[in-house]
C-alpha cells in the first residue's frame, strides 16, 4: 500500500513538474514548444536528481539489519521453545489424564477435563500475548533501523547532490538506469556511521 501511494505521488509531482515547465514556457502564440520523445531522451529534459538503492542489500550488508535480524530471530526462538514447553507439559498432563480415566469418579473426570481446558486456554492466551510482543518488537527494530538510514541520507546528501534518495524495492520501480544507484557508497557510509554512533 505505502509503495503504491510512494510511486503515485512521484508520478504526481513529476506531471506537475512537466506542467509548470509547459506553462512557463509556452509561446507567446500560445503554442507550446516540447521536445521529441526519442529512444533516449533523458539527456534531453532537465530533470530532478534521483538516487536510488538496492533495500535487499541493505538488508544483508548493513550491520544494523544484521543485528536486527539476529536479535528478531533470537526472539523467535525463545518464543517458540517457550510455548513448546507449554505444550509438551499439557500433553503430559492429558496423557496422565487417560491412563487414570478408567479409576477416576465421573465428577473427578469433569474437573480433569475443566483443568486441562483451562490449561489448553491459557497456552492460546499466552501464545497470543507473545506474538503481539513480538510484532511490536520487530516493528521498533525495523523503524530503528529505518530511522538510521533516513538520518545517515541526510548526511549521505549535505551537498544536496540528489533531490530524492529512494529505496528501492522488488517490483516498485519498471526501470531503472543503473548509473544512479548509490547502493555500494551509501553502504559503505551507513555502516561507518553507525559505528561511530555506536561508539558513542
Amino acid at each position: 500500500m505505502n509503495k503504491g501511494l510512494l510511486v503515485l505521488n512521484i508520478l504526481l509531482l513529476a506531471a506537475v513538474a512537466v506542467l509548470y515547465y509547459l506553462y512557463f514556457n509556452s509561446k507567446s502564440d500560445g503554442s507550446v514548444s516540447v521536445k521529441p520523445m526519442g529512444p533516449d531522451t533523458a539527456s534531453a529534459w532537465e530533470h530532478t536528481p534521483v538516487a536510488y538503492f538496492e533495500m535487499d542489500s541493505i538488508e544483508t550488508s548493513f550491520i544494523l539489519s544484521k543485528e536486527m535480524q539476529a536479535e528478531v530471530l533470537k526472539r523467535e526462538e525463545t518464543i517458540n521453545d517457550s510455548l513448546n514447553r507449554m505444550r509438551a507439559n499439557l500433553q503430559l498432563e492429558f496423557q496422565k489424564f487417560q491412563a487414570q480415566r478408567s479409576k477416576l469418579t465421573p465428577e473427578q473426570i469433569n474437573e480433569e477435563s475443566n483443568r486441562l481446558s483451562l490449561l489448553d486456554q491459557d497456552i492460546k492466551n499466552a501464545e497470543k500475548l507473545l506474538n503481539q510482543d513480538y510484532q511490536k518488537f520487530y516493528m521498533n527494530k525495523q523503524q530503528e533501523v529505518v530511522s538510521l538510514i533516513k538520518d545517515y541520507c541526510r548526511e549521505f546528501n549535505k551537498d544536496k547532490k540528489y533531490s530524492y534518495i529512494i529505496a528501492n524495492e522488488p517490483g516498485l520501480f519498471y526501470f531503472k538506469d543503473t548509473a544512479y544507484n548509490i547502493t555500494a557508497e551509501l553502504l559503505k557510509g551507513l555502516n561507518e556511521f553507525y559505528s561511530k554512533k555506536r561508539k558513542n
